[in-house]
């Protein structure tokens, strides 16, 4: 056999390369043993990686806190920490062992309280657009290093100043907001104080009888409101108590004493609330909710009437559907087919801003068709107190019967005209005007009954 040289080149070539591949290759691999498993029910492959993977949502710690939001739920909620993070939010699953004072017992069925905007809190808190530092509009602070300027004659600032909207933002410190609100609030005060407040005022065109309520206090035209009801009794009664301080600025300004200062306006939560039906406590007396939702399930006949249940009150929209099941007939009323439409079991569409007319005119078929409870009326509601047409004035007992003689009340404490009540701290019992105590609801029971008998 002949060997060429060309052959004998190619062949060391081919060598070279296997020797450098087992020594790149080769070497690593040597240490792959193959798994021989004889019995595999007696044995598994090291599955430690998984707890990597179990323990990207345990959490480092969680603790609970109360989510208060302004639909009023206040859920007690769990977040759950991780690296210092909140990561996600869960419910507590608590309510259903909650025990008051007197040893009464809640139900599971309030478990598990939470919705999506619980779920979201997470994203509000750490998201890119949350406020990281103060901002003041850019015009609003040039008002005020400007000195405040204000046209001599309405004491109105230059619209230029006030572009909300339109304006842009600044970020300050927090020693100049504060200092910005402080100026800027005393300015207020100072300017709409004595007889050159109230020309100011009057230039504006206010309401005559508006500027006579503010006494030449600039304070009264500060006016604040401290969130809703139920977040008030939580945590936001802070603006009403400062709407009280607000008497020393009138003090300093004006000079007078703790007796003639005045103080902020605190308006309530529902009045001035811009979203809520005036028309509802015009009509019936209740401010649109008089009932805790769960209670639903003890009516056989519920008008969803004044919020969309189901969309703004996610938390305890179970109730509803629950009560329902149960024989509960709901009839939904509102100005479109809405979320809670589609759990009723009649729908009543109006036109906006008629509901009081609506409201009105199922009163007026309930009396006239003689369809109330009268017992029930009589002993639960203000229905039969009457009111005269002459002077608009609740109708007295003594106005009608000459030797009526009102029952003694020892509940109440009343107050004679120019009395001073004590301070809340040290009342010890309920207090009422001296004028009150003949329409109180006891001798107006008794009133009704009477006329009953004759």
């Amino acid at each position: 056999m002949q060997v060429s040289r060309r052959h004998i080149l190619k062949g060391i070539a081919a060598l070279g390369t296997a020797v450098m591949a087992e020594s790149a290759f080769g070497a690593p691999i040597r240490y792959f043993k193959p798994l021989q498993v004889d019995n595999p029910l007696a044995y598994y492959p090291n599955r430690d990686w998984e707890q990597v993977y179990r323990n990207l949502l345990k959490p480092d710690s969680s603790f609970v806190f109360l989510c208060a939001p302004n639909d009023t739920h206040n859920c007690l909620l769990k977040a759950y920490v991780k690296n210092d993070v909140v990561v996600r939010i869960g419910p507590t699953y608590g309510y259903g062992k909650a025990t008051d004072l007197y040893g009464n017992t809640s139900s599971a069925r309030w478990d598990p309280r939470l919705y999506q905007k619980g779920l979201a809190l997470p994203r509000r808190i750490y998201g890119d657009r949350r406020l990281k530092a103060p901002m003041v509009r850019q015009g609003f602070k040039e008002w005020v290093d400007a000195g405040f300027p204000r046209d001599t004659a309405t004491g109105r600032p230059d619209p230029k100043y006030f572009q909300r909207g339109k304006d842009s933002w600044l970020r300050v410190s927090w020693d100049t907001a504060y200092e910005m609100a402080a100026k800027a609030l005393e300015n207020i005060a100072r300017t709409y104080s004595g007889t050159q407040g109230a020309s100011y005022l009057r230039q504006q065109e206010y309401d005559p009888a508006m500027i006579d309520a503010l006494e030449g206090a600039g304070t009264q035209t500060i006016k604040l409101r401290g969130g809703m009801a139920f977040l008030g009794a939580t945590r936001i009664y802070g603006l009403y108590r400062f709407a009280n301080m607000l008497a020393l600025l009138d003090a300093k300004i004006r000079g007078v004493g703790p007796e003639q200062a005045h103080g902020g306006r605190g308006w309530d939560s529902y009045s001035w609330h811009t979203d809520l039906p005036p028309g509802h406590p015009m009509v019936t007396g209740v401010q649109t909710n008089d009932f805790d939702l769960f209670a639903v399930e003890h009516a056989n006949l519920a008008l969803v009437w004044g919020m969309n249940w189901i969309t703004t009150k996610m938390p305890d929209s179970h109730w509803l559907t629950e009560a329902r099941l149960k024989g509960t007939h709901v009839v939904n009323i509102s100005v479109e087919y809405g979320a809670t439409a589609s759990k009723a079991d009649e729908v009543v569409v109006i036109r906006p801003g008629t509901d009081p007319a609506f409201a009105l005119g199922l009163a007026q078929v309930i009396l006239a068709k003689n369809l109330f409870d009268a017992d029930f009326v009589a002993r639960n509601t203000d229905l039969p107190f009457l009111v005269r047409l002459d002077t608009l004035q609740p109708l007295r007992p003594q106005e009608v019967f000459a030797s009526y003689q009102a029952p003694a009340l020892t509940s109440l404490r009343f107050v004679k005209p120019g009395e001073k009540t004590p301070p809340s701290t040290q009342q010890q019992g309920q207090y009422a005007a001296e004028s009150m105590q003949l329409v109180d609801g006891q001798n107006l029971s008794n009133l009704i009954n009477k006329l009953r008998t004759d």
